[in-house]
Order: C-alpha cells, then structure tokens, then sequence
C-alpha cells in the first residue's frame, strides 16, 4: 500500500517538474531570467564584478602610473630648458616673472564689476539697526575728480550729449578710477574715443584723441594715462568728454566734477 502512494507522489512530482520546465522554456531569456534569475558574482558593496556594459574595464593601475610618469617628464622637461643656453635669457625671465607674479585680485573684482554688476556674495546682507537704503545718485558715485587746470570750452548739452574740455598742450587724459576698457575706436561725433566702465553702472567717454595708451579689456587702475587730446590751434587740446549712468547720458561734470 505505501509503495503505491510513494509512486503516486513520486509521477505527481515527475509532470510538475515537466510543466514548470516547459513553460519556463516557452518564455523569452529576459523573462527567463527574471522569472528564474541567475545569480552572478558581487562584491560586498553590491556592485557586479563582470565589465560595465560597454565592455570596458574600469581603470587600472597602469593608467595612473602612465599619468604620473608624464607628469614627471613635463617637469623635467621644464627644467632642462631651464637649465639650457639654447633659450634667451630674456624668455626665461618673462616666464619666472609670470609664474611668481602676484594675482591681482583687486583688478580682477573692479573689472568683473565695472562689466557684470556688484559681485554676487555667498551669504545675503542682513540689514542691522544702523542699515542705510542703498539709494545713490550720480553726485554720490563720483570718486574722482577732474584737474583743475582743465577749463570748460563748450558746456553740456542734451542733444549733443558731451562737453569739450581743454586740456592744455602738455596734459595727459588720465582715469581716475579702476574700470574696464569696453571701446577703442572711431564714434561718431567724438573721433577716436576709448570708452570706459566704472562700477555702479557708470561710464565714460574719452573722445578727440590724438593717441592712445590703452587696448580694449584692459582693466585700468585710478591715474593710469589713457591717451592725450588732439591738438587744435596749436595751443589747446580739446577733449570730448561724456558719461552715462544705468545706459543713459548725463552731464558729465556732474558725475565727474572738476577738483
């Protein structure tokens, strides 16, 4: 009698064995797998030991070496021609100037300023009891002055939106505050002029000018020379000057009064 039940359970056993067979067989590889998945070999982290996808193994060794090793062979590279007489002395000179000069921090924030706007800080300003509105006018800007020994040919006029200035036969055009050369060329109504933008959305034009000292994006810092006026009558040089404040023309000698 149990011989005949340990068949039974024993056929039972053998058709679901066959029927799970079959239809695992009847479904694609990748349900397949997902219905019997294969287990493959990782590590304690989780990731798999097999290739990336790509088939491209993941760096070795070898690689940070080879990046090393070149490293060490531009550095003595660099040295050799240091140390050889085939170079000028006068380039080796400029490139130890280059690679020991101090960064100009200063120059960098008044340009980035003078062309974006105020530099964005990390933390925002709380405003404390002693707060003032940040409330300005060109009057309040002005940081610098004009030489006195100037005098004013032709005064300011809305429509032609500059005033002309003597400037003396033996006088420089300077600026006197840091700010970043936007311009250098021929405008209309002012000849050679070379632009210049200050901070706090200010600008000015330097008109009439016989030479130039400056290159367009060069940062300038206060008292650098920017050129020298033309010469008319041959006693005077006149100088065009005008400034623009949030885009819009302005009495110059407003923004920039005279010492």
């Amino acid at each position: 009698m149990f011989g005949g039940a340990n068949r039974v359970k024993e056929r039972r056993r053998e058709r679901l064995e066959r029927i799970r067979t079959q239809s695992r067989d009847s479904f694609s590889p990748y349900v397949d797998d997902w219905k019997d998945p294969i287990e493959v070999e990782t590590d304690p982290f989780g990731f798999s030991l097999k290739e990336n996808d790509e088939g491209t193994p993941p760096p070795s060794h070898e690689k940070w070496g080879l990046q090393i090793f070149a490293s060490v062979l531009l550095l003595g590279m660099a040295y050799l021609l240091f140390q050889t007489s085939l170079i000028p002395a006068n380039w080796k000179d400029s490139a130890r100037e280059v690679m020991t000069r101090d960064f100009n921090f200063a120059g960098v924030a008044d340009w980035y300023e003078a062309r974006f706007g105020p530099i964005p800080t990390l933390l925002p300003q709380v405003p404390g009891p002693s707060a003032v509105p940040a409330t300005s006018t060109a009057k309040d800007v002005a940081v610098w002055k004009l030489p006195a020994s100037w005098k004013v040919v032709k005064a300011y006029e809305a429509p032609d939106t500059k005033v002309v200035l003597d400037t003396g036969v033996g006088e420089q055009v300077k600026i006197g505050e840091a700010g970043w050369v936007s311009y250098v060329g021929e405008q209309p109504g002012f000849g050679t002029t070379v632009i210049v933008r200050l901070t706090k959305g200010r600008e000015v034009w330097l008109g009439n000018l016989d030479s130039v000292g400056v290159a367009k994006d060069e940062v300038l810092s206060p008292g650098q020379v920017i050129g020298t006026a033309r010469v008319v009558n041959g006693t005077e040089r006149h100088l065009y000057f005008a400034a623009k404040t949030d885009e819009q023309f302005v009495d110059p000698l407003e923004v920039i009064p005279f010492e």
